[in-house]
Order: structure tokens, then sequence, then C-alpha cells
């Protein structure tokens, strides 16, 4: 900082007289800034960009306390001029910037770093949390629970989630429970086919669901001198468990009452009045196809409760015969009379073949049934082969038929052979 001192002689001419060595060329006084100082008699600043510098001036007046000293003849004693380089100050200016802009940047980095902890604990790791549960879910585990109190959208997610679960949960429960069921009901259906010299018989069983009301069951007494052989087909009306129970309890009935003494008529006759007890006002009923094979009188006696006539072919002739008969389906009537049918004079070679209307009533995926046409044809090509070679081809035609379209209904085949 520096100042000058210039004696003022005559502010109208513009000149100066200097008391020490002049410092300021009398050009120097021609310039815009003193001449303004001279006329304005005011201080004067302003900033040299190019040269990086900031000049004030400052015009000492004569005032009434000063003319003592120096006289009234001047307007003006001096002018103090401040030169101040900015150079310095610019630089601190821009170290200032970039200290500012590294602190805001230090600061945005943490601001940063603490949202992403604050959204990682708010929402990341209880989303974390949700998949870990939703992988155990995954894996079969439906006791685990998604834990939160929270009113926002994790906690809604995580109360549907917990709902999913006890709904799979209880999905599992009932599919554990089906599948016992299919067991059990499997266990009900023959093992191994009777064994008889005269006959060749062989049947199955397929359902649509995991349990059906479909069955067959062959029932041979050791008390029975005649060797006779019972075979019953049965279709209960509806599928799956409540069919499936319903169908247990009707062929421990069949079995039970046919170890008693009676006619088939009378068999089946007191069967179907305890199942209009059982079932009520279910609405569930059963029909059934139940017929008696002497292999040694050659007879063959049968009654139909509402269930479609059996097949009788004889190869010697090519003929096919329905095997009708009158009567109700089992467990509508209570005290209905069944007939029992017979033929007899039975030969080697000839076939029954009796079947649950799921077989004919099959439909592909263009709608189209599988009819009865299909299983005459079957039992003519393949009268030669074994009982259970026919019932095989029948079931490979049925297969091709309906190209992979899920069967609406349960399907129950038995071909018995006359063997001898």
């Amino acid at each position: 900082m520096k100042y000058e001192t210039l004696d003022f002689v005559n502010a109208r001419q513009q000149a100066f007289q200097f008391s020490k060595t002049p410092r300021i060329a009398k050009k120097e006084l021609d310039t815009p800034v003193f001449q303004d100082i001279l006329n304005k008699k005011k201080p004067i600043k302003f900033e040299d960009k190019q040269n990086q510098h900031f000049e004030y001036y400052y015009p000492f007046q004569n005032k009434p306390e000063c003319q003592m000293c120096h006289g009234q003849s001047k307007d003006l004693l001096g002018v103090l001029q401040l030169k101040i380089s900015t150079a310095d100050l610019n630089m601190q200016i821009k170290k200032a910037g970039f200290m500012l802009s590294a602190i805001l940047i230090v600061v945005g980095v943490l601001i940063a770093f603490c949202l992403i902890l604050f959204l990682n604990r708010l929402i990341l790791d209880p989303l974390v949390k949700i998949g870990g549960i939703v992988a155990q879910v995954g894996r079969g585990n439906f006791d685990v629970k998604v834990e939160t109190s929270r009113g926002d959208e994790i906690g809604v997610i995580s109360d549907q989630i917990n709902a999913m679960v006890r709904d799979l949960k209880e999905q599992d429960r009932i599919k554990r429970s089906l599948y016992l069921a299919q067991e059990v009901q499997q266990n009900l259906l023959p093992h191994e086919y009777p064994r008889s010299d005269s006959l060749d018989i062989a049947g199955k069983s397929i359902y649509c669901d995991e349990t059906g009301g479909d069955y067959y069951d062959f029932i041979v007494s050791d008390n029975d001198e005649k060797q006779r052989i019972g075979i019953a087909v049965g279709d209960v009306s509806g599928h799956g468990i409540a069919s499936a129970l319903l169908m247990a309890a009707v062929r421990s009935s069949l079995r039970q009452r046919s170890s008693l003494p009676g006619s088939i008529g009378r068999i089946i006759s007191d069967v179907n009045r305890q199942l209009v007890k059982d079932v009520e006002d279910s609405g569930q009923f059963i029909t059934m196809f139940y017929l008696t094979i002497d292999p040694i009188q050659k007879s063959l006696q049968w009654v139909r409760a509402g269930h479609d006539p059996g097949i009788f072919y004889d190869p010697h002739s090519d003929r096919f015969e329905e095997l009708h008969g009158q009567g109700a389906a089992l467990g509508v009537i209570e005290n209905y009379k069944y007939t029992q049918n017979t033929k007899t004079a039975l030969e080697k070679g000839q076939i029954i073949f009796l079947s649950t209307d799921g077989l004919t009533e099959a439909r592909n995926n263009k709608g189209d049934m599988f009819g009865n046409e299909p299983v005459y044809s079957l039992i003519r090509k393949n009268a030669a082969s074994s009982a259970k070679d026919i019932l095989d081809a029948v079931f490979e035609s049925l297969n091709r038929f309906v190209e992979g379209t899920k069967l609406e209904d349960d399907i129950t085949l038995v071909v018995v052979k006359i063997s001898k």
C-alpha cells in the first residue's frame, strides 16, 4: 500500500505543484481517472482485471479545519492512491473454489453413502430377508414367516407373502392327503389276477385326478366248491376323494356280502340297501357291472346296475353281443330288487370285455369321442392274444387317440378270456 501527496495549484487549470519530488507525471494527471477526481472531488475505485490489481483514489479536500495550514486558495490538497494486487486474491479465490468443490464432493459422497446405508437398512435388508424366505418356500419349507410390523409397502409385501405361504402350506397338506388317499386306493385294487386253468383275466384302472371313483375287483371264495370267480366293475359319480371313499365302502360291502350265501341278484340288492343308507342325501351313487363265472359249468351270471353293458365276443362266429340287463344305479332306490342274467355254454376263446364310460367318452383335442367301434375292432383284431395283451392294445389305441389331451373321467377295463 502507498499514497501520493499532490499540491493542488489550480483545479480548473488542472495544474499541480508537488511539495516533494513529484512521482506522478503531468501526462498521468491528464488521465480520465484524475480528471474525474478533479471534477467530482469524490473517491474513485476501479479494478484492472487485465493487470490483476485494484486501485482506489481518495481526494483530500481543503476543509475549514485544514485552511489554517494550507490557506484558502486550494480546493484540493492531495489524492490518496491505493493500489492492491488482485493476483494473489484471485489465486486464493480459485483455491477456495477448489477447496469448496472438494468439500462439496466429499460431503456429497458422505451423503450418498449415508443414503445408501439408510436405503439398505430400510429397503434392501428387508427385501433380502424376504428373498431368503421365498427361497425356503421354494425348497418346500412352509413353516417360515416374514417377521415385520411395518405399515409401508414392505409390510404389505411381507403380509402377502405370509398369506401365500399359509395357502401353499394348506395346499401341500391337501396334496399330501391326496397322495396318501391315492396310495390307499391303489392298494385296494387287485395286485394280482385270479389263477384259473379255465380263465385268463386282466384288469386296470387309470384316474384323471390323484384319486377316482372307478374300481374293479376280483372276488374268489375259498369255500366255493364250484370255484366261481366274481368280477366287479364300478363307477362312482364324480371323482376325487369323496368318490374314492365311496368306492372303498362299496368294495368292502360287496366283499363282505359275497362271502355269504345267496344269488348275485340278492347280493347286489343287499349292497344297494346298505349304500342308500350310507349316502343318504349326498346325491352320490355308483353304477356297477357284477358277474360270476363258473368255469366248471361253463356258465356266466351277471347283474347290471345302471352300468354300461358288457361286451361278449365269440371269435368262432365273429359275433358281438352286449350283456344287457335291467337295474338302477346303486344308492338310489333303497328296496330295489336286482335280477341276475345267465349265459351258458361258454367256449374256449370267447372274450368278455367290461369297462366304465370313461373309455368310450374319452375325447381328443378335436372334441371327438373314442366310441365303441374302436373297442370292437381291437377285440376282434387281438382275439388270439392274451387278456392282458387285449387290455394293453385298447389303452395304447386310446393314448394315440387323445394325443396327450387330459382325461376328463376315470377309465377301468377288465378283460376275461375263456382259455379252456
